[in-house]
């Protein structure tokens, strides 16, 4: 994939939300680009990466891979990052390194989405459940857009797939369309003290 290729709204709301607690490697690879491409998206965005402690070398010592192999069964890569010092990322390439294969298949909230680990890959429940309403595997470049914008919601009713990263692009577009027009009529209004959007209308209830 072309790694020039404009970065779309969400893709850049993804890396300002994350960067603090996800590796570069880790946001490189959940938003289908190259380190490198990433790298330079974040120093355009002011972001400073050699402030976190994550970005300093990290050192395995005897006692941290006793506690990793002691706990990596019973606990997140991610909470064991936090126990150690280190990053999830680091945390996850150690655990290949030593072989260590986590079987846990319980379902967590992770940079937004629910995951899983099975047979120690992660799995984005979100792409599984679509891929399943397809009957077919999907690609790395096909995104899963979340209809109502509830990323934990992963109703097949709420998911659909895209074509590619500029058709995710288009359908968001699409909504902030229909968002404008909305305005036009006055049925959403934009509040300028506050610099926010915000409306007016009945909320459904159930029953």
């Amino acid at each position: 994939m072309p790694q020039n290729k404009r970065y779309q709204k969400e893709e850049i709301e993804f890396i300002e939300n994350n960067y603090k607690k996800m590796t570069v490697s880790e946001i490189s690879e959940h938003l289908g680009r190259s380190e490198k491409a990433v790298r330079g998206k974040m120093e355009r965005m002011s972001l400073q990466l050699v402030s976190l402690d994550r970005n300093k070398p990290f050192e395995w010592t005897t006692e941290k891979d006793a506690f990793l192999i002691e706990n990596y069964q019973k606990m997140k890569d991610e909470d064991i990052a936090t126990v150690i010092g280190a990053s999830e990322g680091i945390v996850f390439r150690r655990r290949k390194k030593l072989g260590l294969k986590k079987l846990l298949k319980e379902p967590f909230i992770q940079s937004q989405y629910w995951q899983r680990f099975e047979d120690g890959k992660r799995i984005w429940i979100h792409r599984e459940v679509a891929s399943k309403k397809l009957g077919r595997e999907l690609s790395l470049n096909e995104p899963v857009h979340h209809v109502n914008g509830d990323k934990l919601d992963n109703s097949p009713d709420n998911l659909y797939v895209c074509k590619d990263k500029s058709d995710h692009g288009r359908v968001h577009n699409s909504l902030e369309e229909v968002a404008f027009e909305l305005y036009k009529n006055e049925l959403i209004k934009f509040n300028h003290d506050t610099g926010e959007y915000y409306h007016e209308l009945p909320i459904r209830t159930e029953g």
